[in-house]
C-alpha cells in the first residue's frame, strides 16, 4: 500500500504526515530506517521529522512521532499542528483530538491571518516541573532557575517537561527588569548568542550521566512584557527554526519564573515565524496552548519499499503554492521585527517550498 504524504510546517518546522500507523506500512525494525531516509535532505524527502496518523474516522486519530534520527519522541508540537489541521479539514471539524501514547492533544481551527494563513490551535497535557523521570540527574524536585555546570559554566536553567523533556534558559535571568518595549529589552536581557546554544545544546546531547532521558534545549530573550524570541536546539535534530514544545516549555518558565502571568497569552517569534502561547490554569495545573500557523507544502505517494534502499527518493508533490505565498509574506514581517528587535539568527533548515 502506497504511503499518502502530506509535507506540513508550522513556523518552518517541516514535518511529514503520512496516513496510517508506522506498522501499517513498515515492519517495526525498519521504521527508524525508513524515517532517516525520509528526513534527509539530500537522499530523501527533507524534513525535521515524520507523524504517522492512525485516523479512527471519528474525530480521533493515534500519532506517532519521529526526530530525523528516527528516533521516536513523544510530541512534536509544531507537527502536531500540521497533522491537526489535516484532520480537521478532512472531518470538516472545529476540533480534533490526537493521542499519543497516554496522552490527548485537542487540535482547534484559529481563523485565518489576513494574508491567508490558515492557524490551529494545539492543548498539550499539563506541564510537569518535577517529572517521574528527572530531566536532570539526582533531582528529587523540581529544579527552577538553578545552575548546573554540565549545562553551562554561567547560565541558569530550569527543567519542564511537556511532556517531553526541555531545559530552558531566560537570557537575562529572574532578576532582570521586565521590558516595556524592545529597545528597552536590548538593554536589560543579555543578546542572543546562537553559536552559545549550539555549544549548551551539544553538551547536554553528549552529557547523559547529567541528563538521562535528553533534553531539547532554548534560550528565551524577551522582547517586550508579553512578547518574546525563542531559539531551540532539539534532541535528535538540532537547530530548526521553529520547536513548538519549546514554545510552551519556554512560555510556562516565563510564568514559573514570576515574569508573566500564566493565563497571558504571550506572543513568541522563532526565525520560522510567529505563535502565541498561553496556560489554561486548573488549580494547580497549567496547560500550555500553541497557536500558530499550520501550512500544507505538498501531497505526494511514496511506494513504502523505496524507504528501504539507500535513495535518493524523488516524488512528483502537488505543492500549495498560495499557502506558501501567504506564509511568505506573512514571516517577512516577523523576521523584520526580529532584526528590528536586534536578534541575530539564521536558518539552519531549508525552507519547506525548497522541496
Amino acid at each position: 500500500m502506497a504511503l499518502s504524504i502530506t509535507k506540513t510546517h508550522g513556523s518552518l518546522n517541516d514535518i511529514l504526515v503520512i496516513d496510517g500507523a508506522p506498522t501499517d506500512h513498515f515492519a517495526p525494525a525498519d521504521v527508524e530506517r525508513a524515517v532517516r531516509l525520509l528526513c534527509d535532505r539530500d537522499r530523501g524527502l527533507g524534513a525535521d521529522g515524520v507523524y504517522f496518523i492512525a485516523d479512527d474516522g471519528d474525530g480521533t486519530a493515534r500519532a506517532y512521532f519521529y526526530n530525523p534520527d528516527g528516533s521516536a519522541s513523544l510530541l512534536c508540537g509544531n507537527g502536531m499542528r500540521g497533522a491537526g489541521r489535516l484532520l480537521l479539514d478532512r472531518h470538516q471539524a472545529e476540533s480534533v483530538v490526537l493521542h499519543t501514547g497516554p496522552y490527548a492533544f485537542t487540535v482547534r481551527a484559529a481563523g485565518t491571518t489576513e494574508h491567508g494563513v490558515r492557524r490551529v490551535s494545539v492543548e498539550l497535557p499539563p506541564v510537569d516541573f518535577a517529572p517521574a523521570q528527572p530531566i536532570v540527574a539526582g533531582a528529587d524536585g523540581p529544579f527552577v532557575d538553578g545552575a548546573l555546570p554540565a549545562y553551562h559554566p554561567a547560565r541558569r536553567v530550569s527543567a519542564v517537561a511537556v511532556p517531553n523533556s526541555h531545559l530552558i534558559t531566560v537570557l537575562g535571568g529572574q532578576d532582570a527588569p521586565q521590558a516595556r518595549d524592545a529597545r528597552d529589552a536590548r538593554d536589560a536581557y543579555d543578546a542572543y548568542d546562537e553559536a552559545e546554544l549550539i555549544a549548551t545544546g551539544t553538551r547536554v546531547a553528549e552529557a547523559a550521566d547529567a541528563f538521562p532521558i535528553g533534553a531539547n534545549v532554548s534560550f528565551v530573550r524577551p522582547l517586550t512584557a508579553t512578547e518574546v524570541f525563542v531559539r531551540t536546539f532539539e534532541r535528535g535534530a538540532g537547530l530548526t527554526p521553529s520547536c513548538g514544545s519549546g514554545v510552551a516549555a519556554s512560555r510556562a518558565v516565563l510564568s514559573r519564573l514570576g515574569l508573566v502571568d500564566p493565563e497571558q497569552p504571550v506572543v513568541v517569534r522563532n526565525p520560522g515565524g510567529v505563535a502565541r502561547s498561553w496556560m489554561q490554569v486548573d488549580g494547580d495545573r497549567w496547560q500550555p496552548v500553541l497557536e500558530g500557523n499550520a501550512t500544507n507544502v505538498y501531497a505526494t505517494e511514496l511506494d513504502p519499499a523505496v524507504l528501504l534502499g539507500d535513495g535518493p527518493v524523488r516524488v512528483d508533490g502537488t505543492p500549495f503554492a498560495d499557502e506558501l505565498h501567504a506564509f511568505a509574506a506573512f514571516n517577512a514581517e516577523n523576521l523584520a521585527e526580529l532584526k528590528e528587535a536586534g536578534v541575530e539568527t539564521t536558518l539552519h533548515a531549508p525552507s519547506p517550498a525548497d522541496r
